[in-house]
């Protein structure tokens, strides 16, 4: 029998329409609207659900509008959803993920007359079973090749190829562009980098993802790569710039709501080694991460990005950090010219700046113009604009050949556009300042703090003796994010689709804030919304744990004070800042912050890959910390 058959004999049960080909089911409701899925995407989650069965019934079964009288195999509507959800999020395959928000129980038919079909058991209503236990999606899973004949062959997703096949059909691409993307660009690839030894296979068998990125990299300078490319219309760098895209998606790349970081702990808990390893891990060799010790007399913006000298001659003095933001300019922008940027290449990876022990001399003074430009770096429909770090008139000095004293001899188009508008903040760029708090060092003013992302090291990536021999959590790997600006559309995918909540959730806070120093304005909520478009909650557990991290990041940073400076009017009565902003906190958090409940750890997975639920309410701890403090010394802030 095939499929068909089958599905027709299964409509005097279910009352849906289904129409098979050779790529695709068409179902709908009896005389309804016709939707379509490609029966490899079934697959494909049914693997997702066979690797991860436990996890997935917990996100059925966890659902509020999870009936506890019935059985997670008894379908319902918002707990199915959300199981849709999760697919989509943790594979990146959003067929699947779309049917599943709009189309909930007609999808959840289809799947479960596919598993009855290649499973060999009869069919039954998805309220009674939909089949989706352990056992029987492995015997669907097992029998599908044989009996799925009319359907095609389901992909083999252990082969790299296929998923990346998988993945250009979900973008909606022709059948043309992905041949040429998956079979000649990737085939011309392999021919160079296979020659020049720098792969010892396919770049579909290489396992080694860093090794894989280094390779690609070296393609740019390649003149068989190159001259195939210009008569090809760039067709195969494109083909290889959706392979990069791909790879990013299967190890889970998640963007940075902003470039700047503040890595703030105690000596020796590891803040250089992880800017280090997260460079690192995008496979461009060393060449994206550079690491400058600050020094202590350092104290103003020259010190830093260079100066021009007139001893024995007119030069340009530059400095390691400046030669490593052109570099990163070079990658990113390799077609600039005169005129503009041209189109930006957004695949390269991020390339890290280190600020070793960043505020042994004081931030103000030697970072102020990087401050000042950094909220001025602006995507708008794929063009990206950034004030000058360095401004064009410098580059214009008299007597002086800056042009060769910045190592731009080469870089006519670069060099053209730097004298055009000066040298910005490249795009790929991310800054890290370690930190620590000592009798060495300088506080921040709240100017730095506003403009940075502050990582509580201790608490956000814990050494934990017991697993020093054992298997340690890993640390998720970032990149830069696209976005400056929060809109709408870019929370379309999370709980908070039109971020009325998070509005609503830091207005609260700032109403403890107001008439304060520590008081909020739109850069704050702008940010929050950014946390959200980047983190993308799929649930109020998920978005209550990017709230946590954003106080812990964005907003107690900033507080500090005696008794005097955090005595507040809170209902007409003096009150305590701490104080007040626990008691708003408790109702927001009400699925996070009781020391019984726990939350996700949005920076962290554990050592297989899967997520980490149990860590406690960072804000609420730190809360805690700060008024313990203030009770003993009389003073406090979030700073150890």
């Amino acid at each position: 029998m095939s499929f068909q058959s089958f599905s027709d004999t299964a409509k005097i049960i279910d009352q849906q329409e289904i129409e098979t080909n050779s790529f695709v089911i068409n179902f709908r409701k009896d005389g309804g609207n016709s939707f379509s899925v490609d029966p490899n995407h079934i697959f494909l989650f049914l693997s997702f659900m066979s690797n991860n069965h436990e996890k997935c019934k917990q996100e059925i079964e966890k659902d509020e509008k999870f009936d506890s009288t019935k059985n997670y195999l008894n379908y319902q509507e918002k707990p199915y959803r959300a199981l849709y959800k999760l697919f989509a999020k943790e594979q990146g395959f959003n067929t699947v993920g779309s049917l599943g928000g709009s189309q909930t129980k007609e999808l959840t038919k289809v799947i479960s007359k596919l598993i009855s079909y290649t499973a060999e058991i009869p069919y039954s209503s998805v309220e009674n079973n939909t089949y989706f236990d352990k056992n029987t999606i492995n015997l669907a899973i097992e029998k599908a090749p044989k009996n799925s004949s009319s359907l095609g062959k389901p992909t083999s997703y252990n082969n790299k190829k296929d998923r990346f096949i998988l993945w250009l059909k979900n973008l909606g691409l022709s059948d043309k562009t992905i041949k040429s993307y998956a079979s000649a660009s990737i085939a011309l690839a392999d021919k160079i980098l296979l020659k020049d030894e720098l792969l010892t296979s396919s770049l579909y068998d290489t396992e080694n993802k860093a090794l894989i990125r280094y390779a690609i990299n070296r393609l740019h300078s390649d003149s068989e790569w190159q001259t195939k490319n210009d008569k090809g219309n760039a067709m195969y760098q494109a083909g290889i710039k959706k392979f990069i895209e791909f790879l990013d998606t299967e190890i889970n790349l998640t963007s940075l709501p902003k470039p700047f970081i503040l890595l703030a702990g105690i000596s020796g808990t590891g803040k250089t080694r992880y800017v280090r390893k997260q460079a690192l891990a995008h496979g461009a060799g060393n060449k994206n991460f550079c690491q400058i010790p600050v020094r202590p007399d350092w104290h103003e913006p020259s010190d830093l990005l260079g100066y021009i000298s007139r001893i024995s001659g007119t030069k340009y003095i530059t400095t390691k950090a400046l030669q490593f933001i052109i570099e990163a300019w070079r990658v990113v922008a390799p077609n600039a010219d005169a005129s503009g940027l041209g189109e930006l290449d957004l695949s390269v990876p991020p390339y890290w700046l280190c600020l070793d022990e960043m505020n042994l001399a004081p931030v103000e003074q030697y970072f102020a113009d990087y401050l000042s430009v950094l909220e001025t770096r602006e995507f708008n429909d794929g063009e990206y604009s950034c004030e000058p770090l360095l401004d064009k008139t410098v580059l214009a000095t008299d007597g002086a050949d800056i042009r060769s004293d910045l190592g731009l001899k080469d870089d006519d188009g670069l060099w053209a556009y730097f004298l055009n508008n000066g040298i910005p903040l490249p795009p790929n760029l991310i800054v890290a300042g370690t930190v620590n708090m000592d009798e060495t060092t300088h506080g921040f003013s709240r100017k730095v703090i506003d403009r940075a992302l502050t990582i509580d090291f201790g608490e956000f990536f814990p050494n934990d003796y017991s697993k020093f021999f054992a298997a340690q959590n890993v640390e998720k790997l970032f990149t830069y994010s696209q976005l400056t600006q929060a809109e709408q559309k870019d929370l379309q995918t999370s709980i908070d689709p039109d971020g009325s909540k998070s509005l609503n959730f830091l207005d609260s806070v700032n109403g403890v804030l107001k008439q304060t120093p520590f008081e909020l304005a739109y850069r704050a909520l702008n940010e929050l919304l950014l946390h959200v478009a980047c983190f993308n909650p799929q649930d109020e557990h998920e978005l209550q744990a990017v709230w946590d991290d954003f106080l812990m990041s964005k907003v107690l940073p900033r507080i500090d004070g005696d008794d005097d400076k955090l005595r507040i009017i809170n209902n007409s009565e003096p009150a305590n800042l701490i104080d007040a902003l626990v008691e708003v906190l408790k109702p927001e958090f009400d699925e996070i912050w009781d020391t019984s409940k726990k939350r996700t750890d949005l920076f962290r997975t554990a050592h297989d890959g899967s997520k980490i639920n149990d860590i406690s309410c960072r804000s609420r701890k730190k809360l805690e910390w700060m008024k313990n403090r203030l009770e003993a010394n009389t003073f406090t802030s979030f700073w150890p």
